[in-house]
């Protein structure tokens, strides 16, 4: 999942070299390379498989940015971490910015995020999400 700016960034960047790499792929010299058709066939399905990974958290990143994504649900609390994160993003708020609200310091949300909220107690969890107004 895109957290930030940044990974979004990076992920774009990453899926541009992989759509070059994927558009490059010679099939023919990948089975004369690995001598066979099949692990050949294998590597041009990896890579396509991780830029449509890549694809989809872009357009989830892309889709919460633009307010186009509003109904956040989750069906247990092992989706909490990801329903704050898409929240926090869906708000238009940076990372720095929630940190600011909640009195804390934007490394301590990154580090929150980056760890799906493991170290953040039930208390932390209720303001984080009181702070970006969910129910």
């Amino acid at each position: 999942m895109i957290a930030n700016e940044r990974q979004y960034r990076i992920t774009r960047a990453q899926l541009s070299k992989l759509r070059e790499a994927i558009d490059a792929f010679d099939l023919d010299e990948a089975i004369k390379r690995v001598g066979s058709k099949t692990l050949a066939n294998a590597e041009i399905d990896a890579l396509t498989s991780e830029a449509d990974v890549l694809s989809e958290q872009i357009r989830e990143y892309e889709a919460l940015k633009s307010g186009a994504l509003t109904v956040l649900e989750a069906r247990s609390l092992t989706e909490l971490p990801r329903i704050l994160i898409q929240a926090r993003i869906a708000r238009g708020l940076t990372q720095a910015q929630l940190a600011v609200t909640l009195g804390l310091k934007e490394q301590q949300i990154q580090r929150y995020e980056s760890e799906q909220y493991a170290s953040a107690n039930l208390q932390r969890l209720g303001e984080i999400a009181e702070a970006l107004d969910l129910d």
